[in-house]
Formats: C-alpha cells, sequence, structure tokens
C-alpha cells in the first residue's frame, strides 16, 4: 500500500511533471499569444504594463536569463512553479489537518484538469497560485503561532500576489470573513501585526500603483473594462450557468460536485471554516461577474487551492474511493487534452476550427517563415501591425527580433503595451511594411503610397484559414 507521505507525494509530482515536460518537448505547438506577448514585456523590465502587473514579466525574463529565448524557456516557469504550489497545498493541509490529508491534498491539485492544462502555458494565474497558496500557509501559521516571522512572510507573500494579478486582493476579504466568522481566531481582528502585514504587503505592492498613476491607471482601467460590469443592462443567467459549468472542467467533475455537495452540507470545524473563507468569496464574486456580465473559466482559479484541501478531505472522511475516483479522472482529462490530436486521429475525426482546443497556439510559426525573405528584403521598411496577436507572435518568431515594431493607431485607442509604448507619430517620412488580415484601404490614407507585396495564406484546417496581406508602405505622414 502506497505510503501517503511527503517523500511519495514528491514523487509523485516529479514523475508527473517529467511527464508533462516531454509532452511539451514533443507538442507541435507555437507560443500562445498572451506567451509571446508577455515574453515581449520581459525584454523591457518595468514595475507595470498595459494589462498586467509585472511578476509575470519578471518571471519569464528570469527564466529566459538562465536557458535563453527558446519556446521550452518560456514556458518552462509552469512546469516549475506549480510542483511548489502543490507544496505549499501540502503544507497548508498538513497544519490543518494531519499528513494523510495532505499528501492526498498535494496530488489532488497537481493533476487538476486546469493545472495540466495550463502546464503547457506561462500565465498570471500560474504565479498567482503560487503567491496565494504561500499567503494562506503564512497566514495560518501567523494565527496559530502569533510569530513576527510569518506575519512577514505573509505580507511579502501577499504583496507579491498583488503584483502578480489584481484579484490578489480578495485575499484580504477572505482574511476578514474567516476572522469575524472563528471565535478562536477573532482575538487577531485587534492584532497590530495584521495590519502591519497589510500595510507592508500595500507597500510591496506600491511601485505598480506609482506606475499606474504615471500612465492614467491604464490597468485599473483595462481590468475594469475587461470585466464588463460597467456595460452590463442586464442579468446573464446563462453566462453564470455557463461559468459554473466549465468549473467542472477546470477543477474537475467529481471535485466541483463534492464541493457544490459541502456547500449544502458544510462542516463546521475550525479548518473546514478556514479553507471555505478562502475559496467560496472568491467563487461567488467570479460567479457575480459572470451573472451581470461575463467571466472566463480561469477566472476563479485561486478558489481550488482551499477548495483542494477542502474537498480532499471531505472525501477521506466520506469515501477515500471517490476521492482517488476524482484524481484518476482528472488525470485522464489532462491525458486526453495533451494527446488531443492523436486520439482525434485514431477515432477518425478529423480536426476542425471548431473542435480542435490547440486552434489558438498553431500557425504562427508558418506565418513567420513565409514572412522572414520578405521582409528580410524589405529590411529599410520597420514592420507595422494593426492586430495585438499577429504583432506578438511576430516580434518573437521573425529574425532578427523586429522590437521596433510599431502599432497602426490612427484612432490613438489605448488597446494593448503596443498602443501604450508605439506611437507611429515618432516615425514620420518613414517606410513600413504593413503585415495585416484587412486590407490598405485605411493604412494608405497616411501614407504617400501604398503597393501590395504578397497575400500569405496559412491553412490550419479544411474549413479555416488565416489570411495575411503585406503592403510596402511609402513615407508616412502623420495622422
Amino acid at each position: 500500500m502506497l505510503k501517503t507521505d511527503f517523500k511519495n507525494f514528491l514523487l509523485i509530482t516529479i514523475i508527473i511533471q517529467l511527464y508533462r515536460l516531454f509532452v511539451l518537448l514533443n507538442a507541435q505547438i507555437d507560443l500562445y499569444v498572451d506567451e509571446a506577448y508577455y515574453w515581449g514585456w520581459s525584454k523591457e523590465l518595468a514595475f507595470g504594463y498595459y494589462s498586467k502587473p509585472p511578476v509575470i514579466a519578471w518571471t519569464i525574463a528570469l527564466f529566459t536569463s538562465l536557458c535563453g529565448d527558446g519556446e521550452l524557456c518560456i514556458k518552462l516557469p509552469s512546469l516549475v512553479i506549480y510542483p511548489i504550489t502543490a507544496t505549499f497545498i501540502y503544507l497548508i493541509a498538513k497544519e490543518l489537518f494531519d499528513e494523510k490529508v495532505a499528501f492526498w491534498s498535494g496530488v489532488a491539485f497537481i493533476t487538476l484538469p486546469a493545472v495540466s492544462m495550463s502546464s503547457l502555458i506561462i500565465s498570471t494565474d500560474v504565479v498567482l497560485l503560487l503567491f496565494w497558496s504561500m499567503s494562506l500557509y503564512f497566514f495560518v501559521k501567523a494565527i496559530k503561532s502569533d510569530r513576527g516571522l510569518y506575519w512577514a512572510l505573509a505580507a511579502v507573500s501577499a504583496g507579491f500576489g498583488l503584483l502578480s494579478k489584481y484579484t490578489m486582493i480578495i485575499f484580504i476579504f477572505s482574511v476578514f470573513l474567516f476572522l469575524f466568522t472563528e471565535h478562536r481566531y477573532k482575538k487577531h481582528l485587534k492584532n497590530p501585526k495584521l495590519y502591519l502585514t497589510m500595510i507592508a504587503a500595500a507597500l510591496i505592492y506600491f511601485p505598480n500603483l506609482l506606475w499606474n498613476a504615471s500612465h492614467q491607471y491604464i490597468s485599473f482601467m483595462h481590468t475594469k473594462n475587461l470585466s464588463g460590469i460597467e456595460k452590463a443592462s442586464h442579468f446573464h443567467l446563462d453566462k453564470l450557468l455557463e461559468f459554473l459549468g466549465s468549473q467542472f472542467l477546470v477543477f474537475g467533475p467529481i471535485f466541483f460536485a463534492t464541493y457544490l455537495y459541502f456547500l449544502f452540507r458544510p462542516k463546521t470545524a475550525t479548518p473546514y471554516k478556514l479553507l471555505l473563507s478562502f475559496s467560496l468569496p472568491f467563487l461567488a464574486i467570479i460567479s457575480l461577474q459572470a451573472f451581470y456580465s461575463k467571466a472566463l473559466a480561469n477566472w476563479a482559479a485561486p478558489t481550488y487551492v482551499a477548495a483542494t484541501i477542502l474537498v480532499a478531505a471531505y472525501l477521506l472522511e466520506k469515501s477515500r474511493r471517490l476521492l482517488v475516483a476524482g484524481i484518476l479522472l482528472n488525470l485522464l482529462l489532462g491525458m486526453a487534452f495533451y494527446h488531443y490530436h492523436a486520439i482525434a486521429s485514431t477515432l477518425g475525426i478529423e480536426l476542425t476550427s471548431k473542435n480542435d482546443p490547440y486552434k489558438r497556439v498553431r500557425g504562427y510559426k508558418d506565418l513567420a517563415r513565409k514572412l522572414q525573405p520578405i521582409v528580410d528584403q524589405y529590411d529599410y521598411a520597420k514592420l507595422l501591425f494593426d492586430d495585438r496577436t499577429t504583432m506578438a507572435e511576430m516580434i518573437y518568431y521573425l529574425h532578427p527580433h523586429p522590437f521596433d515594431a510599431v502599432m497602426f493607431n490612427p484612432r490613438h485607442v489605448l488597446a494593448s503595451q503596443y498602443h501604450l509604448t508605439t506611437d507611429l507619430n515618432d516615425h514620420l517620412g518613414e517606410n513600413f511594411l504593413f503585415i495585416t488580415t484587412k486590407d490598405d484601404s485605411l493604412a494608405k490614407e497616411y501614407f504617400d503610397s501604398s503597393k501590395l507585396i504578397d497575400t500569405i495564406e496559412i491553412p490550419l484546417y479544411k474549413d479555416y484559414k488565416r489570411v495575411y496581406r503585406v503592403y510596402l508602405l511609402h513615407r508616412f505622414k502623420g495622422y
């Protein structure tokens, strides 16, 4: 019988991550647009960027400084960070329960469908989950011991969490919810260390606030616009149900069903109360957002740090077989995702634009391969784009990397980092290669002349292809 100790948890985690590394090495996928986008950020380190705080860029910069700018190195932080997050989940569970719950909690987390999918892509959720789990562990240690060291570590973790993703702010709501509702720890509401911790976390975050202040609070405005709540005119029950349905794939069918069941039949012991306090508020807030506007499946990801421990502990009490079944089912879902193309081929299913989950990470290397000789031939012209996706992908895949590329922006909108950092008006009289999925009808108004150089087709499926046009634009006149 498998011994449920830290050594075996670590062994299982390493085996799973090595398997994921094998999958990544053999996956014929391009960088996802956000990965290429964040990689570009990592080449100009700052305390803030258009849509996110800086930790994602810092993380990529750290890894690429060690192993280069290859696709694997850019994606590698996910494979490295998730085991650390799982370890903190193990430690939280051990602190609240025992080693057996810790073992199953750690294994359950590293096998979650969301973690399986996210392990192939570096995203802000990867670093957010790390700092959320660290903050929760140090908070638990702090309220149990009241040692200054743990309060300080909680402050550092929470501060970097805020520098990872703004939704880390929900952590403080969970803190007060738990302290208000748990008599045993209510005394910490009057504990100066709690408020010093909050101040210290805010000070760590402060450089990003200063950056935002000097950039018209653009990150906050983007986050508000992304939520869509300001434009919401009526309720969206369908969006809420769609979001909640997606959580069965994020957390796993058995685990999310167990979590929902627990909500209606909760246990009142302190560990369960704490785990509910640090999972339900996040899920509830994002669910409300889905109801009023929209919410993507991954937006509630921090919910599952505490929820994983809650479900593991609960199922160990009620049905260990169901816990094991949940983990095995989640593993199968992850493997099905990894080997989707092979499974589809075996079953005789033709890939289309509607049934391939990898659609958004295909075709960009092919585009760069066809563009490269054109870019080399017209090396006197800078590159001009009118969409974030193509610009981010081509800055990465073309060589030398065209970091001097410019975003075409005649209406002066602020919709990406490129709109924030490039201005065509700084290039009066210059020539450009305009790469677009549209035509030159708008762009040519601002240049002396326009010439179609090539039309590039990237066929992905029988029912879908991407078509790009390349124009040589002479002498920008300004706009």
